[in-house]
C-alpha cells in the first residue's frame, strides 16, 4: 500500500509537471535538437553537435526559462483557467502557491547560469526573454492583436537562441520560421475560440471575444491561406527534398481543418482541430531529417 505522504507527494509531482507543461518542454528540446542537425547547422555533423557543451546549455537555459514562464503565467490564468480547464487546474492546485512562487526562481536562476556559460550574450538573450513572458502574463495577452502576436513570437523565440547560435541567418530559416509563426498563430485562434466563455469572464480582448465566431474563423482561413503562399515559396526557391511530402500532407490537413470549424459549434471539434494543429508541428519537427533525403 502506498502511504497517503507519498500519494500527495506524487499528485504534487503530477501537478507541477502540467504547470511546467512537461510534454510540451519534451517536445521543445527535440525541436530543438533536430532543427539543429537538420536545419539550422547543416554542415556540422550529428556528433560534433552532441559533443557541444554550449549547446546543451543552450537547450537547457530554453527548457528552464520556457517552463518558468508557464509557471508565472498560471498565477494569472488560475481563475480563467478553472472554467476553460478545470480538471487540470484543480490538478496543479495541489501545488501550493509558496512551492510555484520556489520553482519559478530555482527555474529563473538555473536558466542564467546555464545560459552563462555559453556567453553574456546568452544571458542577456534569456533575461529578456523571462522578462517578455512576465509581460505578457501580466499585461500584453489581455489586449486585441497583440496578445495573440506575443505568443506567437515567444513560442518562436526559444528556436532564434540556436540560431543566434550557429549564427546561419538565412532566407530559408526564416521562410520555415514564417511557416511556424502562421501556424501558432492558427492554434492561438482555435484556443482563444475555445476558451471563449473563460475569457469573456476575465475580461479579455480576444479576436472570438471582440469579433464573434464568423470572423474568427475568417481570420483562420485566411491563415490557412497564408500557409499555402509561404509553403509555395518554399517550393520555388528552396530545396525542400523529400520534405515536400509533409507540406503536402500539412496543406491537406490544414484545409480539413478549415472545412470542419466552419461546419461546427462543438467544443469537442474545437479540442480536436486544436490537436490536429499540434499534430501538424510535431510532425513537421520530425519531418526536418527529410531535407537530407532526395525524392
Amino acid at each position: 500500500m502506498v502511504s497517503n505522504s507519498l500519494k500527495k507527494l506524487i499528485i504534487k509531482g503530477i501537478g507541477l509537471f502540467s504547470l511546467v507543461r512537461g510534454l510540451n518542454l519534451f517536445v521543445l528540446v527535440l525541436a530543438q535538437f533536430v532543427s539543429a542537425f537538420f536545419l539550422f547547422a547543416p554542415e556540422y555533423n550529428g556528433i560534433s553537435i552532441l559533443l557541444d557543451f554550449n549547446f546543451w546549455m543552450i537547450v537547457v537555459a530554453t527548457s528552464l526559462s520556457v517552463a518558468s514562464g508557464y509557471i508565472f503565467n498560471a498565477f494569472f490564468d488560475e481563475e480563467k483557467d478553472l472554467i476553460n480547464r478545470p480538471q487540470k487546474t484543480l490538478l496543479e492546485r495541489n501545488v501550493s502557491a509558496q512551492t510555484k512562487l520556489a520553482v519559478y526562481f530555482v527555474l529563473i536562476f538555473f536558466a542564467l547560469l546555464a545560459a552563462s556559460y555559453v556567453s553574456f550574450r546568452a544571458v542577456i538573450f534569456f533575461a529578456v526573454y523571462m522578462g517578455a513572458m512576465v509581460l505578457y502574463s501580466i499585461f500584453i495577452k489581455r489586449f486585441l492583436f497583440i496578445g495573440n502576436l506575443t505568443s506567437a513570437l515567444l513560442t518562436i523565440l526559444p528556436f532564434f537562441a540556436v540560431t543566434v547560435y550557429f549564427r546561419n541567418f538565412s532566407l530559408e530559416i526564416f521562410t520555415h520560421a514564417a511557416y511556424l509563426f502562421l501556424l501558432i498563430s492558427m492554434r492561438e485562434l482555435i484556443k482563444d475560440l475555445h476558451n471563449l466563455k473563460g475569457d469573456l469572464s476575465h475580461r479579455y480582448q480576444t479576436i472570438p471575444g471582440v469579433f464573434g465566431e464568423r470572423t474568427t474563423k475568417q481570420f483562420f482561413t485566411v491563415l490557412v491561406l497564408c500557409a499555402y503562399g509561404v509553403v509555395f515559396l518554399l517550393f520555388q526557391f528552396f530545396e525542400l527534398q523529400s520534405m515536400a511530402l509533409y507540406f503536402i500532407f500539412a496543406l491537406i490537413s490544414l484545409s480539413v481543418c478549415t472545412s470542419i470549424l466552419w461546419f461546427t459549434h462543438s467544443q469537442k471539434i474545437l479540442s480536436f482541430i486544436h490537436l490536429g494543429i499540434k499534430l501538424v508541428i510535431l510532425v513537421g519537427i520530425l519531418s526536418l531529417p527529410l531535407l537530407r533525403i532526395s525524392l
